[in-house]
């Protein structure tokens, strides 16, 4: 339970963050698209039913979802590979970068980038 509530207070705004800017979330979005693609490692056919990234909470929470390969690493990574910084992510409001795959969650503050919960959470859509 107290896992569950570290989570969704990860992505629970505080009086000092930035308004969410949906836009520039989805921007982000469609360009960690084939970042996300390309760090699955799962089957073609796992790959083509189930990545996606979305955008959570009007802009709050990316969520890269994939068959197989999410670890503690990979948000920073994929934030990386396109040239965003954690600092300019929370300067327009998004609060958490999450991977998902079909064994664990992995989230990663943009507020505190050492700040990354990793829990076993398969999904199957």
């Amino acid at each position: 339970m107290k896992t569950i509530a570290y989570m969704t207070a990860m992505s629970q705004p505080r009086f000092d963050d930035a308004p969410a800017d949906s836009e520039y979330a989805s921007g982000i979005a469609t360009q960690l698209k084939p970042v996300a693609l390309s760090f699955d490692k799962g089957s073609p056919e796992d790959r083509a039913r189930l990545d996606r990234v979305e955008v959570i909470a009007g802009g709050r929470r990316i969520d890269l979802l994939m068959a197989e390969g999410c670890n503690s690493d990979l948000p920073h990574a994929a934030t990386q590979r396109i040239g965003v910084s954690f600092s300019t992510l929370v300067g327009h409001g998004v609060l958490v970068v999450k991977c998902n795959d079909s064994r664990v969650q992995c989230l990663q503050s943009t507020r505190d980038p050492s700040d990354v919960l990793c829990t076993t959470a398969p999904r199957h859509r």
